[in-house]
This record gives C-alpha cells, structure tokens and sequence, in this order.
C-alpha cells in the first residue's frame, strides 16, 4: 500500500472509520448519472449525523474508471438534504494544469522529477456544467482560485538548495501568467529510495505536507504570491529543513 493511500486512509478513519457506508453507492450512482461514466472508489468517510456544518457528511475518494490521475472527493452535501457534491471538474482541470506545465518542471529538475498541480476553488465558483470547459478558459471568467505546484525533488542526501532557487523561481514566475488570486511553488527534497508516486498521485486530496510523509524527507521550500520574493535568492530563506 502506498504511502499517500496510507495517508487517505487515516484522514477519512479520522471521524467514523473506514467501513461500507450505506450511501457510497448513492454517491457513485449520483456520479455516473451526473457524468455518465463509471467510477471507481478508492476510500470512504462516514460523516457526522449530529454536527453536519462542522464535520460534514458521507464522503468517498473516487476517479473515473480506468484513469487514477483525476483523483476526487464526492459525497452527501452539508447544506442541501439529499444533495451531493463533487469535485470532478477540479480533478480534471488540475490534470490539464498537469500537462501545461509537465515540459516546464522536467526542464528545470529533470525528468524524474515528480509533481502534481493543486487546484482549489470555492464549491460555488464551479459547478458540473462546466466539466468540458478547459482551466484557462475557466480562469478568464474566476480568478478566485489557488494553484501549487506541488513538486518532490529526489536527492542522494541532503540537498544542495541553491541549485533549485532559479528553478523554482521560473515556475513561481509561470504560475503568475494564469492570472489567478493566489499561487505558489511547493518542493520536498525526498531520499532518492523513497516512492512517493501515490503521494503525488492523491495530494489534491490527501492534505498532507511533506513534513508529514512517513518517508526521508530532508527538508522542503513553500512560497506563494504573497511573498515579496523579487530574486530566486531570496527563495532560500523558506527552506525548512525536517528531521527524521
């Protein structure tokens, strides 16, 4: 079991465990009916029956059948009775992110260099209507939205960071272009034994910080637009080292 599977697991058994919620099938006929296509279901949550508003309802981890890159949670709306919930079109468009920026993180880092775009809008900015709608196209209507690149850079011990600042100034730099409200570069510099393939895979939805993986994780760099960063040098100061 990989180690962002792992990390899906502990985040849904947080309130109500794991087990076969009566209404993951209500919520996977509510996907196929809405998008007509088949899912598949990677994890669950039991929601809270008496604090809904706080702890939210039934939940599953889901992506379309055959295709585990668009990662995604759906579940029973808080708000609407026996309303649900989903959020397949920021999967999508997260993959289309994927693929603008897939050329411009290899050149910078090489090509074993793996990463995942982050993608988070307000559920009442976007709705299913809009699934065949390309991101770009989204954003020059809404640009209340937050994009990461969420980047693991594998090293042989501990990293030499001044050879990744202008790396990660130039996709800081690109991530500008798309015009959104907020943006940011994430890296964790990871042993080079490590697999964190289903880490990258799921960290739209695992919510977990590199300082959290239970893997060798030496340190990492977080910056965003709100930063007053004008060099790649200045870059430096964010590198947190991590122990373990």
């Amino acid at each position: 079991m990989g180690l962002a599977r792992i990390a899906i697991i502990i985040i849904l058994v947080m309130i109500g465990g794991t087990g076969c919620m009566q209404s993951e099938g209500e919520i996977v006929s509510y996907l196929e009916e809405k998008y007509n296509s088949k899912f598949e279901v990677e994890g669950g949550k039991e929601g809270s029956d008496l604090f809904p508003d706080m702890y939210g309802k039934d939940q599953i981890v889901a992506h379309p059948e055959g295709d585990d890159k668009l990662v995604f949670l759906a579940g029973e709306s808080k708000t609407q009775e026996g309303g649900f919930f989903d959020r397949y079109p920021l999967a999508k468009w997260s993959n289309e992110l994927d693929e603008k920026y897939s050329n411009a993180v290899a050149k910078e880092f090489g090509s074993d260099a793996q990463f995942k775009t982050l993608l988070y809008v307000q559920g009442d900015n976007y709705s299913s209507e809009m699934i065949d709608m390309h991101v770009e196209d989204y954003f020059k209507s809404n640009q209340e939205a937050l994009v990461t690149l969420n980047i693991g850079i594998k090293t042989a011990g501990e990293p030499n960071v001044d050879e990744y600042l202008e790396g990660i100034y130039s996709l800081q730099q690109q991530l500008k272009e798309l015009g959104v409200e907020s943006y940011g570069v994430t890296v964790g510099f990871v042993d080079e034994s490590e697999d964190i393939s289903d880490y990258i895979r799921t960290s739209n939805v695992n919510n977990l910080p590199w300082s959290n993986l239970d893997a060798k994780v030496y340190g990492s760099i977080m910056i965003d637009n709100l930063l007053d960063i004008q060099s790649p040098e200045q870059i430096k100061e964010y590198y947190e080292p991590i122990e373990g």
